[in-house]
């Protein structure tokens, strides 16, 4: 099936992984490197447009010195949560074996978290095909237009995810491709789409992806001096049938000032969807000391379907006590922000439409 058939009807797709011409066949497997891909083609006008306006071309002349690539080939994974850890034990594993080590670790985190929000659900097979056989260009380019279309949806939330994103802004990205690759396919072939990928949020909030992947990555001291301890999943359920027995009135908030990447709202939400109300039905707050806990937890309220109301926050709330009310006062500048850069692509967009029609019209009927 050709790629951009298969998303024809999707909304809101990275376009470097939809704009891809269908893959020619692949030579033999070699220890050479792969040669530069062919130039990118140009979107239809009915494709989405890019959401990064500099496509970086200097990047397209830079691969990963690995034979020719056919694809992953997911594992079964079984129990969700079984399969969480394991893919974050295997993730960590990857990542320090690669040249980069463990002192960068928001650069696994930040791929973990991208293939989590992935914005096609329910085309496991098709979605993972087509990035594990893309290029290095196209799979850092991908990466950035995820967490674009992520602000674009969610300006609140994409800007708490500002620790994961900033490694995609480097000038040596470039060199970071080979690590970034090795990452990605290990977490495909882990089953991180098998987990995130289903299109009804019950089926994606059996684990805590994030949470896994950033307790693996962090040694045992790291975790001490931040005072970082997750909570075990079968706790957060059990807390979960204590607190709520009965369906709580709608617009009700929660809080949770010390949530991590939010592993006891994932035990609420499921929770209510068990006594048969929607989460995105609730108000959510949850606030943690480290950035990247934070920014995880802005990830996960995306994919476990907490809905529209959620505020997540990063700060010392015994010191500061204000966290949330700063967080929502934040979050209404970045939703005004957002909207008025879209008013003035909207804008720019139908100046350029009126000029081309303006020019058609002044060159007559012979111009067709």
């Amino acid at each position: 099936m050709d790629q951009l058939d298969l998303f024809a009807d999707a909304e809101e797709i990275p376009a470097t992984f939809t704009a891809r011409p269908a893959a020619a066949p692949r030579p033999a497997a070699v220890p050479a490197p792969r040669p530069a891909p062919a130039p990118r083609p140009v979107v239809a006008a009915a494709e989405p447009d890019s959401l990064f306006p500099d496509p970086r071309p200097e990047l397209p002349a830079v691969q990963t010195p690995i034979p020719a690539r056919r694809g992953v080939t997911p594992l079964l994974i079984g129990n969700h949560r079984d399969a969480g850890q394991r893919l974050g034990e295997a993730v960590a594993e990857t990542w320090h074996a690669s040249n980069w080590g463990g002192y960068r670790m928001d650069i696994p985190v930040s791929i973990v978290a991208a293939l989590a929000l992935f914005p096609v659900k329910g085309r496991t097979a098709d979605v993972t095909r087509i990035i594990s056989t893309c290029t290095d260009w196209e799979l850092l380019q991908g990466y950035r237009e995820i967490y674009a279309a992520t602000w674009s949806r969610r300006p609140d939330l994409g800007a708490r995810m500002a620790p994961l994103m900033g490694w995609l802004t480097e000038d040596d990205v470039e060199e970071k491709a080979y690590a970034v690759r090795r990452v990605t396919d290990t977490a495909l072939k882990y089953g991180v789409l098998q987990m995130t990928g289903d299109p009804d949020p019950w089926c994606r909030s059996d684990t805590d992806l994030m949470s896994w992947t950033i307790t693996s990555l962090r040694s045992h001291g790291a975790r001490q001096g931040l005072g970082e301890y997750h909570t075990p999943p079968e706790l957060c359920d059990m807390m979960a049938r204590v607190l709520v027995d009965e369906p709580p009135e709608k617009g009700k908030w929660f809080h949770d000032p010390a949530g991590g990447t939010g592993g006891m709202f994932r035990a609420l939400a499921q929770h209510l969807r068990h006594l048969h109300v929607d989460p995105a039905d609730y108000r959510w707050a949850i606030n943690d000391l480290d950035p990247l806990a934070a920014a995880s937890a802005a990830v996960n309220a995306i994919v476990w379907g907490l809905g529209p109301n959620v505020v997540v926050s990063c700060g010392d709330a015994l010191r500061q006590g204000d966290v949330v009310d700063q967080a929502l006062r934040e979050r209404a500048v970045l939703i005004e922000e957002r909207d008025e850069i879209v008013s003035r692509i909207a804008v720019a967009e139908a100046f350029e439409q009126a000029i081309r029609l303006a020019d058609r019209l002044m060159a007559g009927p012979t111009a067709a």
